[in-house]
């Protein structure tokens, strides 16, 4: 009888670990998804602005709690919009194409770079490619290196769920690096970003105080 019951957990690990790592590896186990079937909107005064041009396949939050997170793909274009709406540089423009949204945004042109590359030669041939992220100031506030060891406390590496990236002949889940946004602007800015789901009409909207 013994034997009948090991073989049977036996049999039942050998079925469960690959399907764990199979699950693992598109991200069912993680705790943050990719809002690829989502639209980006911004809050102000109780209304809902789309803030297209955000992408949000590259933008990605906490699947669960009180206080979500928000992150930005560290190679995805796009995240200079969000200092922006941070520093409340753009203009709400009122529409009623989206039934859903209360209009757009237009991101306003006098402002810093806040982001900008750099290129670290190791060589004459070799380089890797820093990307420096600034405050209104121009003071850098973070470096993303992405050459270096994760780190854990601006920048978490997500995997796109259900996407697969082709190299040659293999593919492979989408995994990439995102910038903690709401942590790097709360820590360096002084800007709380609040986070908040409509699942029904999926409308994923920001504020920032």
């Amino acid at each position: 009888m013994r034997v009948r019951i090991f073989i049977f957990i036996l049999i039942i690990g050998i079925i469960c670990v690959p399907a764990y790592f199979i699950m693992s590896s598109f991200g069912l186990f993680q705790n943050e998804k990719v809002l690829v079937h989502y639209k980006l909107a911004l809050e102000v005064k109780g209304k809902k602005y789309d803030a297209w041009p955000l992408i949000s396949s590259y933008t990605a939050i906490d699947k669960n709690g009180d206080h979500r997170q928000l992150y930005y793909q560290a190679e995805g274009s796009g995240i200079e919009y969000l200092f922006q709406l941070a520093y409340g540089q753009y203009e709400l423009k009122p529409s009623k194409e989206n039934p859903f949204l209360d209009g757009g945004i237009h991101y306003t042109m006098d402002h810093p770079e806040y982001v900008r590359e750099e290129k670290q030669y190791e060589n004459a041939n070799d380089y890797t490619e820093l990307t420096h992220y600034y405050n209104q100031q121009e003071q850098v506030i973070y470096t993303y290196n992405p050459d270096a060891s994760l780190d854990k406390t601006y920048v978490r590496s997500i995997i796109t769920a259900g996407m697969t990236r082709t190299t040659g002949n293999s593919s492979r889940p989408v995994k990439d690096d995102y910038i903690n946004i709401s942590k790097l602007f709360k820590d360096k800015l002084g800007v709380n970003v609040k986070v908040d789901v409509d699942e029904d009409n999926k409308i994923v909207t920001l504020s920032m105080s």
